[in-house]
This record gives structure tokens, C-alpha cells and sequence, in this order.
């Protein structure tokens, strides 16, 4: 299977994995022929790529960290929780009875049971969602990052339970201000960006006061976009003054949102996200942690196309675990000539990098399982 863009679809082609809504139903299932009719309702879902199945890639396999099903019930869970804190009084009996943090706390303990499965901790999430659950997903996302990297850096059960359930809900003062806001596709006003950096203060209140919830772990609402240079918000801390939570998730809440269509700006290319990060390693963030990250999450997730320096191009078909930034890839083309596919082990081949990540042109014709 491979992915390609929604753009270069075309009636006939197989879904390889199903396609979610922002409450966690499926959408289009695995194996459905896709019609003009599905391929026009993804492109007005918001939907960019999906995974195919075509004979040329029929031998690469998709491994999710996560099930399909857990992040299904994952997703649909933060969803029904977040439309009834958008009601005040339903919000006010939430975080008075603590149910916010016991299911928060109930939803990071299953992602970390489910992570426990895989002993490298590589982080794989290929599950494909419509735009509109862009808020779930990245508290999803973020805070299976955060499983990985606190499990990577040692912290005890106890800890990491603290770390992820805080990371899970890093953005809930984000309900508080308003969609027109957070949604704005151009630049926000200097009224505006002071409004959206109130999530901060607003999200650390209402976790602070949660019987359920460690103060520690309210820090991640509080802390997640300080910098290492004193020039983040909403304190302007600096270096170790920085909750050791802080630190951490400041990187992967950002990767995430870079590398997640919205409508203000597109998706990043993976590379392109982490070539960011490390360019302001040392400013907006600790080095210690962008390395962990770069060790531990796997940034070029099996089945996508990419294109190679020496012209090359093909799909990722392996994930070195050594060497997450150099995986093996199926060779499809030549210097835009079609090839006989052969496997290419960056790991084995210093001297050809991955220079692009742009998804394939799709023939209609190749071979459709």
C-alpha cells in the first residue's frame, strides 16, 4: 500500500485503511473501490491523502502504534468530552466532580497499555481523519508523543501517567476563546494573539483545581509554550526554570501542528517539520529533547512517496530502528522513469538523502489490487 494525494485520485483505486470523522466513525472502510462520488465527499471533508492499494506496493505493510479501533474510541471519547465542556454548566459539573480528569486519565492509561505492546516505542500514527478533528486528534497525537518520549527518557508509570494525561489536555483553555479565533485563516490581530495565548492560563485554572489531576500535570497546560530563551508565553520563563514537562511536549505540540493541514496554514512535509526544530534547538527548545524526539518517533511513516537526491523515488517500505531518519525504501523510479521495484536501504547508502516527501502521481493504469 502507498499513500497519495486525494487530489490524484481516481475512481477504481482500493482503499488500503479506512478514513475517520472527527468523532471517531468511519468514514470509507478499508477495501471500498472508491467512485467519483467518495473522491468529491473526501476533497469537501478535508481529507489530503489516503492510503491505496496498487500491485507495485502490495508487499508494503502499514503497522499502526495504535489500533485503528483504540484511536477510534479514543478520538470519539475526547470529542463527546469537549462538546460538553463547550456548555458552561455542563463545563462547571465536569471540573467540580473531577469527571475531566478521570476520563482523561482513563483515555492516556489505554494509549499507554496499547504503546506497552511494542518494545522498540517507536511512534507510528498513520490513521487518516477529516479536517474538522484537527483538535481531538492533535490531543491524541500529542499525548501518545508524550507516552513515548516520557517512557524513552525513563520516567516511572506513575510519572508518565502524570506527563500524558496533562499532555492530553495541554490545550483545553483553548474552549474558552473563540473558533472565529483559533480558526481565523489570516493573520490574527495583536487583540487577537494576546486573546488565543490566554488558553494557557486558562487551561493550567481549570486542571489545577481537578481532584483527579496532579498539579504537575497542569503544568503542561500552563508551561507548553514557554522557550528555552525566555521569550515564550504566558511567564516568559527561561532554560530549567521550565517544568521538565514544558520542555518536552513544547516539542512534539509543535511538530504535530506543523505537520497538520489547518486552515490557516499547510501541512508541513515531515522533514521540513523537523529541519524547524532543529533549527530553533536552543532557542524555543531544549536540545536534550529534540534529540529524544528524533530518536523515538518515526517521522516517515511506511507507504509514503518520497523522492531521493540522487532521483530516485519510491515509497517507504521498512522503518530502521537504528536509524529512524534513513528507512528502506521501495525504488519505483529513476530520474522520473519507471523501474522494476527494488528495495534501497538509506542505512547502507549514505550518500543519497531524502530531499522530498510530495505523494506520487497516480497512473490509473498500473495494476489496481
Amino acid at each position: 500500500m502507498r499513500m497519495i494525494a486525494v487530489e490524484r485520485l481516481v475512481s477504481g483505486m482500493e482503499l488500503a485503511k479506512p478514513v475517520f470523522a472527527s468523532d471517531g466513525r468511519v468514514l470509507l472502510r478499508e477495501s471500498v473501490k472508491l467512485t467519483d462520488r467518495y473522491i468529491r465527499a473526501l476533497r469537501k471533508l478535508g481529507v489530503f491523502y489516503v492510503y491505496i492499494q496498487d500491485a507495485a506496493t502490495v508487499d508494503v505493510v502499514v503497522k499502526d502504534s495504535v489500533t485503528p479501533e483504540l484511536a477510534q474510541e479514543v478520538l470519539g471519547r475526547i470529542r463527546r468530552v469537549y462538546q460538553q465542556m463547550s456548555d458552561p454548566k455542563a463545563a462547571e459539573q465536569m471540573l467540580r466532580s473531577g469527571t475531566l480528569g478521570r476520563e482523561f486519565t482513563q483515555l492516556f492509561t489505554m494509549l499507554f497499555n496499547e504503546l506497552l505492546r511494542d518494545d522498540a516505542f517507536i511512534f507510528n500514527m498513520t490513521s487518516i481523519y477529516s479536517s474538522d478533528a484537527y483538535l481531538y486528534k492533535h490531543s491524541m497525537n500529542v499525548g501518545l508523543y508524550a507516552c513515548v518520549l516520557g517512557m524513552a527518557h525513563g520516567f516511572s508509570d506513575h510519572k508518565l501517567i502524570q506527563f500524558g494525561t496533562g499532555a492530553m489536555l495541554h490545550d483545553i483553555g483553548k474552549l474558552a476563546i473563540s473558533p472565529d479565533i483559533l480558526n481565523k485563516p489570516g493573520p490574527l490581530t495583536e487583540e487577537e494573539r494576546l486573546e488565543v495565548q490566554r488558553h494557557c492560563e486558562i487551561g493550567y485554572q481549570m486542571l489545577v483545581n481537578q481532584p483527579e489531576i496532579a498539579t504537575v500535570s497542569a503544568h503542561c497546560a500552563l508551561q507548553h509554550h514557554e522557550r528555552v530563551d525566555g521569550l515564550g508565553y504566558p511567564r516568559g520563563l527561561s532554560g530549567q526554570s521550565i517544568h521538565e514537562f514544558g520542555r518536552i511536549l513544547a516539542v512534539p505540540d509543535v511538530y504535530d501542528a506543523l505537520t497538520s493541514n489547518r486552515v490557516y496554514h499547510q501541512a508541513m512535509l515531515p522533514h521540513e517539520a523537523l529541519e524547524y526544530l532543529f533549527a530553533n534547538t536552543g532557542t524555543h527548545f531544549d536540545i536534550q529533547f529534540v534529540e529524544l524526539f528524533l530518536r523515538n518517533v518515526n517521522i516517515y511513516p511506511i507507504g509514503l512517496p518520497v523522492q531521493c537526491s540522487d532521483g530516485r523515488q519510491g515509497v517507504v517500505a521498512r522503518v530502521n530502528i537504528a536509524y529512524l531518519q534513513r528507512p528502506v525504501l521501495l525504488v519505483m523510479e529513476e530520474d522520473g522513469h519507471p523501474v522494476k521495484p527494488y528495495e534501497l536501504d538509506l542505512a547502507q547508502v549514505l550518500d543519497v538523502t531524502i530531499t522530498g516527501c510530495e505523494l506520487l502521481e497516480a497512473d490509473p493504469l498500473s495494476g489496481l489490487a
